[in-house]
């Protein structure tokens, strides 16, 4: 957290943010819940090397202050990382979100669409299950799953959505990072809102070029009803888990350039 610039963020709390590289494009690279700025670590210097690379801490996460009760939504996330676009005066960046990045690189592009080129969702955005949105009864009964037995339930969660050749080591690193990257009442609050958001209405709403690299290991999970809204997005898919920046970052920096390059160039 030391080395990131704080900034105040529009809906309370702070965002932290760093930069790799300073020739190119600009990246904005945007973690999922309970991720922070150092989810990105091992790609975004891969990254740097053909591209300005931002990566963020939202409010609440990673060591930022955290928001008021009001300020613990997608909205507001993506409203923090269309202010980091403002104050850093960064132009026509491409956003790529991973998993509740991917609503929130859609709320960016929605409150910022002439600081925004395009928008790639990683592993993100096409479940109904979780992009839907979720009855409320329905959010109601998995935050009190989570809250049965908060880490016990983070691993279980973790185990399901890696890819069976990640090993131990890599599964324990990645559920302790998500641990702690925020309280758990706070990480339920925007977990709910998360749940409550729709894709439906949301995504249509982004006029830039866009598109969707998953996983089809995490999709086995998937609700079986697709969305209509991303009938016309393109979607490429990658083999690895759910966080394929430490379980296999090579691969997915090249992904990540394919897809910028049929987006963009």
């Amino acid at each position: 957290m030391d080395d990131l610039l704080l900034l105040d963020a529009p809906s309370g709390g702070q965002i932290g943010c760093r930069t790799f590289g300073d020739t190119g494009d600009w990246l904005v690279l945007i973690h999922g819940w309970c991720g922070s700025a150092g989810h990105w670590d091992v790609i975004a210097p891969r990254l740097a090397r053909d591209f300005r690379v931002l990566v963020v801490s939202h409010p609440g996460f990673g060591g930022m202050s955290p928001p008021p009760r009001s300020g613990q939504t997608v909205s507001a996330m993506g409203g923090a990382v269309a202010h980091v676009l403002d104050s850093l005066d960064i132009p026509g960046a491409i956003l790529i979100g991973h998993s509740m990045g991917g609503p929130i690189a859609t709320e960016t592009a929605i409150a910022a669409p002439g600081r925004v080129a395009a928008v790639l969702g990683l592993d993100t955005l096409s479940d109904r299950g979780y992009y839907g949105p979720v009855p409320d009864a329905e959010i109601r009964r998995r935050r009190e799953d989570f809250l049965v037995d908060y880490p016990v339930r983070m691993r279980a969660m973790v185990d399901m959505i890696v890819h069976p050749t990640t090993g131990e080591a890599m599964r324990a690193h990645i559920t302790q990072g998500m641990l702690a990257a925020a309280p758990p009442d706070f990480a339920l609050n925007v977990k709910d809102d998360l749940f409550a958001w729709n894709a439906e209405d949301r995504w249509p709403l982004v006029t830039c070029p866009k598109m969707l690299l998953n996983s089809p290991y995490v999709a086995r999970l998937a609700h079986p009803d697709p969305m209509p809204c991303f009938a016309e997005t393109p979607v490429d898919t990658y083999d690895s888990g759910h966080f394929p920046m430490p379980e296999s970052p090579s691969m997915i920096v090249d992904k990540i350039r394919s897809c910028i390059a049929s987006m963009v160039y």
